[in-house]
Parts: structure tokens; sequence; C-alpha cells
């Protein structure tokens, strides 16, 4: 129940899922790999649902509330808030309408102009600058791909999908120790064999994404 979890979560707005799934409409934007993603009504929002039988579970679901509740910069995805109800999780984002770069770069008959493309790719870095130099704590994404960068209306990229996102190292720490988790391509080969995650691994992401 809400009240159990409440200490976990850090606050944007929580939803009933009863009120939610009046409010929000039925059909499908699109779905990746761990929960399907629907458009809202009234508001212009995404919801996400937490899918039991996908790769996505609790614990990344409360990664991305407490994340993205904390973190806020214009090339982050903004969360609006959340909804919890026994096993139904929801979470409710800013409606991204131009969908997914790997949409545009793979599943679109025109290319993108190359001003387009270096406006994305400024605004990704700039992303990942805020949460490895300029957020309170350092955050490593860990999870950079061209499927969880959102376009808005003009093109602004936004960074999405923090569930695997880890709080970085501090003070005298050069690394943080965690199981390898990521897109398959896009992982560091050094965190790969070591588990040994840093900043630099977001870095090797980002250019995978470029290639």
């Amino acid at each position: 129940m809400i009240s159990s979890l409440r200490q976990e979560i850090l606050d944007p707005k929580v939803f009933l899922v009863k009120v939610a799934l009046v409010v929000f409409s039925k059909g499908w934007v699109e779905e990746n790999g761990t929960a399907p993603v629907k458009p809202g009504t009234g508001l212009t929002v995404a919801v996400k649902t937490l899918n039991h039988d996908g790769l996505q579970g609790h614990k990344e679901w409360l990664a991305e509330v407490n994340f993205l509740g904390d973190l806020v910069h214009p090339n982050l995805v903004k969360l609006i808030g959340y909804c919890i109800e026994d096993d139904q999780r929801l979470l409710v984002y800013e409606f991204m309408p131009r969908g997914s770069l790997e949409n545009h770069l793979f599943r679109r008959s025109l290319p993108l102009p190359w001003s387009i493309r270096m406006k994305i790719a400024l605004g990704a870095a700039e992303g990942l600058a805020f949460l490895h130099e300029e957020a309170e704590r350092p955050v490593i994404y860990r999870d950079f791909k061209t499927s969880n960068i959102l376009l808005d209306a003009d093109y602004n990229a936004k960074l999405s999908d923090f569930g695997l996102a880890k709080d970085g190292p501090e003070g005298d720490k050069t690394h943080v120790s965690t199981r390898v988790m990521g897109t398959y391509g896009y992982a560091a080969p050094e965190y790969v064999m070591t588990g040994h995650l840093t900043s630099r691994s977001d870095v090797y992401s980002f250019r995978c994404g470029l290639a």
C-alpha cells in the first residue's frame, strides 16, 4: 500500500490507480523492453505501466521515482507523478510528441537533418553532464541508448528510463561496484569485465549512440 512505501519514495504527486485508469486513455504510444507507455487525455502526458512479465520490477520502478522525482533539468524527461496501489505501478511523464531517437534513426523513412542530429546529441550530452557534474549527488545513468532519448516537438532531447541509474562514487572512491546491467552493445567493456561503474561508462555508451 501507499503508506508503507512513502519513506522510500520522493515527492512528485501520487495518483491512485483507480483514478488514473479513468483519466488516462487506453491507446498505446509505444512499448519498450520494460513497460508499455500510454498517452494521457486532458493533460499532455504519457503513462508508463509496470509489466509484471517484463524486465522491469519494483526495484527499477522505484529507482525511476526516486531519481526523476529529485532531478530537474531541461534534458531529463519530467516525472509528473506516479501511481501505486497493491501490485499496480504507473509512472506519469510529460508527453514527448516526437517519440524516441531510435524511432527516427531506424524506423522512419526520412532521415533526420544533420542540424537536428547535432541538436539532439548536444541535448543528450548536456543531460549526462548534469547527472555527472551538476546534480546534488553524482548519478550514473547506466542505460544510455537511442531508445531512451526522447524528443519534444522542437527536437529537444531528454533522457528517460532511470530504472538502472545508480548513485555515483563520492569522496575518494573512483567507481561503484555493481552487477553488470544495461544494453548489450552500449555497455563499456571495462564495466562488463569488472563491474566497476563510473561516469566514463556513460560516456562510452554516448559514443556508441552517436556511431
